[in-house]
């Protein structure tokens, strides 16, 4: 088996070449990139690889602007040191995803299904890999925000909701901080991971770790508690109960 691997830390690289052979020693490394620009070169060239490992951030900017650039025809798994949710869609779309510090137990099941996936033929990345990656970069992972005159970066995971109150938007941080948002909801929730966030009315975006319990309401709407506690009751309306449940896993 002939791999790629695209990867701008030495180390990182290192130690899947490492793994790799440990794993396989048949498998070969032809090659290693370091950049979107020469990876898009080498793939206009059509280069005969079996299997490329391509981490999503690279020096000159995320990996998915290759795709972008040209066209690529070879089964891809994907590494990357943010555990971010919104990765789970690529394992619809490519082999897989490894998390770095690459694991020689994942390593040896993703390489596995890709032999399942790719025996007979190799075949092209399925084409919707684009709109996954354009959902992908729409993602914000944080935001910035305002305590006073202080601007705060917050990091996504670092928010238990947004609310507005009284003309303005709000993030609720976990630390039960209220900072200023400059943004409406209705931006902040095409922004949002969709597997994390939900937007149950005009007023607030949940992020699912916020929920503490959730009640039964009249005329089949639900009453929502979150930590930290909102400032107002958080009612879904019966029309949006039915996706929130599903939401949540119903």
């Amino acid at each position: 088996m002939k791999v790629l691997i695209i990867e701008d830390e030495n180390v990182a690289c290192a130690h899947l070449q490492k793994m790799l052979h440990e794993v396989d020693p048949s498998i070969e490394v032809v090659e290693r990139l370091d950049s979107i620009e020469s990876s898009v070169a080498c793939f206009e060239k059509r280069p005969a690889i079996d299997l490329v490992f391509l981490d999503i951030e690279l020096g000159d900017g995320q990996s998915f602007d290759i795709f972008k650039h040209t066209t690529v025809d070879i089964p891809i798994i994907f590494t990357t040191a943010y555990q971010e949710h919104a990765l789970k869609a690529f394992k619809l779309n490519s082999v897989d995803y490894l998390l770095k510090p690459v694991d020689k137990v994942e390593l040896s099941a993703a390489l596995d299904k890709f032999r399942r996936l790719h025996a007979d033929q190799r075949p092209e990345v399925r084409p919707d890999i684009l709109s996954l990656i354009q959902q992908m970069e729409r993602v914000k992972m944080r935001y910035l925000a305002k305590s006073g005159t202080r601007l705060i970066s917050v990091e996504a995971d670092e928010i238990a909701y947004f609310y507005t109150k009284e003309r303005l938007q709000y993030i609720k941080t976990f630390r039960n901080e209220d900072l200023v948002l400059d943004k409406w909801l209705d931006d902040v929730e095409v922004q949002v991971d969709p597997q994390k966030f939900f937007r149950v009315n005009r007023q607030f975006i949940l992020n699912y770790d916020s929920i503490k319990k959730i009640h039964s309401w009249f005329s089949g709407k639900l009453k929502v508690s979150v930590e930290p506690d909102s400032y107002e009751e958080i009612i879904v309306s019966r029309l949006r109960a039915a996706d929130f449940k599903k939401w949540l896993g119903e």
